[in-house]
């Protein structure tokens, strides 16, 4: 460590008055750089990269950290445009980081249509949900990407197909979670020399849901029709997450036991190539276009982690993937529904015996291990597949949270408290037969 000390130096020679300037002068260039660069890092503009994380013997960047881009691949959209779509895009990961929602109606050319009111409360319905469960879910980070795709002008109109791209730093993640392909539509309207957004439709679950309600909603306007649908949402989720909270205080008393194991590593690193691409290669297809690639997905995990298809017994009890065409008969030939359908493989994983998978459903959560699936649903729906890539443990050992990949959408490294799907059910692999 450096001391203090009185040291001589002579004044009057001039040759070190020129160096000792010099020296001046590059202190004061650092200090101001360090200055200027800790005040860009406390910006909406910065953007952590790979291996520039905070430290936790560092003091991490004070102030929130969001931001939203737009790559326009058409040549189409001029500056005002993709000002807007970027504006949309940094009021929703404002909400994701804070969990307070944002009020996107300034966007709109009608701040009180039906589309307005829709992803209003889609925003709110993101927030306060997230917000009921026991895990911190407020973000470090945010970012999000919107590349489009298409753009398409009609007088004083364009409309704008782009895949959205997001990166949530949550805070009891130690890596970023990843979200890609996330498909939207925009409609913008030029009014007064000023363009702003006359519709716009995506594919999140948040969006989709409160979609649903808005079709059940009642209201003689759209503001008490908005209110509704999130009142139909939100009292389906309250009743999921105190299902949840008391389930998973069970235990399973009825174990199976299975002939071979399954590799879970296997599957989890099958996850981590193709959870933001498809696998066309052999037979596989992909499904996004047929209700989503989810559970396709899943059964792709699985088989990659040693489960062999199994083709014995009846329609129900059968999973397959030989080529596309459906097939009942007990053949290696064709697909069965439960390979790519969310509710098929449920009962197939439920009534299945003697050949193939083994496997324990409906089983509290604090038994999930990696390689497992978890369906989630909501408003009487189960509608999505996930593969468990990790399960997270508080101190006392009890379940803190499961983290999951998936396809449609395409995500990685993903908390299941972050969905806004709140039910949930465990499909816990044991091996096969």
């Amino acid at each position: 460590m450096a001391q203090n000390k009185t040291v001589y130096r002579k004044t009057t020679p001039k040759k070190h008055t020129k160096s000792r300037g010099i020296t001046i002068a590059l202190i004061a260039f650092v200090c101001m750089f360090a200055f200027a660069w800790n005040g860009y890092k406390n910006s909406r503009y910065y953007q952590p990269v790979q291996g520039d994380k905070p430290q936790h013997n560092e003091t991490e960047p004070q102030g929130v950290i969001v931001t939203s881009k737009v790559t326009d691949n058409t040549g189409v959209l001029d500056t005002q445009q993709i000002q807007l779509l970027e504006n949309y895009g940094l009021l929703y990961v404002q909400t994701l980081q804070s969990l307070n929602p944002q009020d996107i109606s300034p966007l709109y050319a009608d701040s009180d249509s039906a589309h307005c009111a829709v992803n209003n409360v889609a925003l709110k319905l993101l927030a306060d949900v997230r917000s009921k469960r026991d895990v911190d879910l407020t973000l470090e980070y945010a970012t999000v990407e919107y590349s489009v795709e298409t753009a398409t002008k009609n007088r004083n109109e364009v409309t704008i197909t782009l895949k959205e791209s997001n990166t949530q730093k949550f805070r009891h993640l130690s890596q970023p979670s990843l979200n890609a392909n996330i498909n939207h539509t925009f409609v913008l309207t030029e009014q007064n020399g000023k363009w702003l957004i006359k519709s716009h439709q995506q594919e999140e679950d948040f969006y989709l849901l409160i979609a649903e309600g808005w079709e059940d909603a009642t209201g003689q306007t759209n503001h008490l029709r908005r209110q509704n649908a999130y009142d139909l949402i939100m009292a389906d989720a309250s009743e999921n997450l105190a299902d949840i909270s008391q389930f998973q205080q069970g235990k399973v008393l009825d174990l199976k036991v299975a002939d071979t194991s399954y590799n879970r590593d296997a599957a989890v690193e099958y996850a981590s190539q193709w959870w933001n691409k498809r696998n066309y290669t052999g037979h596989y297809l992909a499904y996004d276009d047929f209700g989503g690639n989810c559970q396709n997905f899943a059964s792709q995990c699985i088989h990659a982690g040693g489960i062999k298809m199994d083709y014995t017994g009846t329609h129900d009890v059968q999973w397959k993937f030989y080529d596309e065409n459906l097939n009942n008969k007990a053949t290696a030939r064709g697909r069965s529904y439960s390979w790519t359908g969310v509710d098929m493989f449920y009962s197939y994983a439920l009534y299945n015996y003697k050949d193939g998978l083994v496997s324990l459903t409906d089983i509290p959560y604090s038994y999930a291990e990696k390689g497992d699936i978890v369906h989630v649903g909501a408003y009487y729906q189960w509608r999505h597949a996930l593969l468990v890539t990790d399960v997270l443990k508080n101190v006392d050992g009890s379940l803190q949270d499961i983290v999951v990949a998936s396809n449609t959408a395409d995500r990685w490294n993903y908390p299941l408290s972050a969905y806004i799907y709140t039910g949930a059910r465990l499909i816990h692999i044991l091996g096969q037969n």
